[in-house]
C-alpha cells in the first residue's frame, strides 16, 4: 500500500480489500474479453484457476515470488529487488486468529483446536517467497522493526519515503495481549514443525516470560 502510489503507468499494481475501489490497481490481467470478465466476475475466478494458461498473465495480491519470476522471466526479475517482511510465527498465528475471530466476525474454534486441528488455514507465508527450501527473495526484514527497516530499504533503493504508512487490520483487539498466553508445549511444537522454514531463516524464537520479583 505505501509504494503503490510510486508506481508507474507501466508498473503491476494488484487489487486488494483496501484499494480495489480507488484508481491504484493497474496493469494486473491481459487487455482481453476474459480477463475483463474474470476481474470482475467472482463466479468465473471460482471456475477457472488463476494460474490457467488461458487467462495469460494474471497478477494477485500475495502471489507466490517464483509464480512472478516465471511470468515477468528472469531478465525482468534479475532486475529488481525482492523483499518482503516476516513476522515471528507463534506471534502472526494469534494475530491472524483474532482477526478472524474478532476482526471478521467469524465463528471460531479454542485456539488449541484451531492450531492443531486446522493447520492449513493457518499463515504460512514462507510459500510466498520460497521456491522448495530456497528462499528466492534478495531480503525478508524482519516485522518487529517494520518502520525502520522499511525506512533503510527505501532509503537504499533511493525511493521517496516520506515516514508515513498506511495501516490495516489494526486495533482488532483494544486490550494488550501476550502471545505467548495462548500457547501449551503442544501448540508451541505444531507452530515450530509448520514454520520451521522462516523460523530457520530468520531466527525467530518462542521468547521464554522473564520472571519479575
Amino acid at each position: 500500500m505505501a509504494l503503490a502510489p510510486l508506481c508507474g503507468r507501466n508498473d503491476i499494481v494488484t487489487p486488494m480489500e483496501s484499494n480495489a475501489q480507488t484508481n491504484l490497481p493497474r496493469n494486473f490481467y491481459e487487455e482481453s474479453w476474459l480477463g475483463r470478465i474474470y476481474t470482475n466476475s467472482r463466479l468465473f475466478r471460482k471456475c477457472i484457476n488463476r494460474h490457467s494458461p488461458v487467462l495469460g498473465n494474471w497478477y494477485y495480491e500475495h502471489m507466490p515470488a517464483w509464480r512472478v519470476r516465471e511470468l515477468i522471466g528472469e531478465k525482468t526479475w534479475s532486475n529488481y529487488y525482492k523483499f518482503c517482511f516476516e513476522r515471528n510465527p507463534w506471534e502472526k498465528v494469534v494475530s491472524y486468529y483474532n482477526w478472524k475471530k474478532f476482526g471478521q466476525k467469524r465463528r471460531m474454534p479454542d485456539f488449541k483446536k484451531y492450531v492443531m486441528e486446522k493447520s492449513h488455514r493457518l499463515p504460512m507465508d514462507a510459500r510466498l517467497y520460497f521456491d522448495g527450501d530456497e528462499c528466492i527473495l534478495d531480503e525478508v526484514a524482519d516485522y518487529s522493526d517494520f518502520l525502520n527497516q522499511f525506512a533503510e530499504i527505501c532509503q537504499k533503493l533511493s525511493i521517496p519515503y516520506g515516514g508515513v504508512m498506511p495501516h490495516e487490520k489494526t486495533n482488532i483487539i483494544s486490550r494488550q495481549i501476550d502471545y505467548r498466553d495462548f500457547y501449551d508445549d503442544e501448540t508451541r511444537e505444531k507452530v515450530a514443525e509448520l514454520f520451521q522454514r522462516e523460523i530457520r531463516l530468520r531466527g525467530f524464537v518462542f521468547e521464554s516470560v522473564t520472571s519479575t520479583s
